[in-house]
């Protein structure tokens, strides 16, 4: 990453934070992809996020290779990022903070919620009822309801669902279904599953190819082939640094560092 890109970075994140103090003694400008947490006295400490419940766990970079985790409370934060989503606190009353609010780091758009079918984006607020299809409210007031189809979008909070095409991941499991939008990158994007068996996998689509990364089989060794042609995004897996959910860190370093 360019030191521009970083510096720009490094307002944005003091600017978000009020103007949080951050630590770069032991983190160089080649850091700025991994995730980060915000104590109380605002300071900015990069590395690899772990979340547990409400509890966070930093893993900190160190230039030592002395690594180890930290644990941080979630509500005694003023926020972190994690798998490319900002959480911050609510202003704190009487020393306790009241609330996490999560937000999407990449997202400077509209907050509205939308509807994408056909080329046309209807704005409104999307609901997902336990029973029955998804519906959306217009600013109209007009309610629609949609079920799956390829090439369907619908954004609801901070979270943007496309229904694709993909390979199953077990057997009973759907050759197409809705995926959670985790990146969105210049040549390819990550993707977010979960199933009742599997527990959570990911999809990364490169070159109009979708592939399946689940964590009972070798997904290191398809990063590697993804990745080929820069190897060096898969270092911190190699030295355990970063594990399989923080795939969406890999996936940003290899966009953000490609030509």
């Amino acid at each position: 990453m360019s030191f521009a890109k970083a510096f720009l970075l490094y307002i944005f994140c003091t600017f978000f934070f009020n103007s949080a103090r951050a630590q770069e003694t032991n983190v160089g400008r080649e850091h700025f992809f991994l995730d980060y947490v915000v104590t109380q006295n605002g300071d900015t400490i990069y590395g690899a996020v772990k979340e547990e419940l409400l509890k966070t766990y930093l893993l900190k970079f160190d230039n030592d290779k002395d690594q180890s985790f930290t644990r941080y409370e979630a509500d005694k934060l003023k926020g972190y990022r994690y798998n490319g989503y900002v959480t911050t606190n609510k202003e704190p009353k009487d020393g306790i903070y009241t609330g996490l609010n999560a937000k999407k780091d990449t997202s400077i758009d509209n907050h509205d919620d939308y509807l994408i079918k056909n080329n046309d984006t209807i704005y409104g607020d999307v609901y997902k009822p336990l029973l029955g299809s998804r519906y959306i409210i217009s600013k109209q007031g007009k309610k629609i309801k949609f079920k799956g189809e390829v090439g369907l979008v619908y954004k609801t909070g901070q979270y943007i669902y496309e229904y694709r095409d993909k390979p199953k991941v077990e057997t009973l499991d759907s050759k197409e279904d809705w995926l959670l939008l985790l990146y969105k990158g210049k040549d390819l994007k990550l993707y977010g599953y979960a199933t009742g068996h599997q527990g959570t996998c990911y999809f990364i689509e490169k070159d109009n190819e979708m592939y399946l990364l689940r964590m009972d089989e070798d997904w290191f060794e398809l990063l590697n082939r993804l990745f080929v042609d820069k190897p060096s995004v898969l270092n911190y897996f190699k030295s355990g640094f970063l594990g399989f959910e923080n795939i969406y860190l890999a996936v940003r370093y290899y966009d953000e560092h490609s030509n």
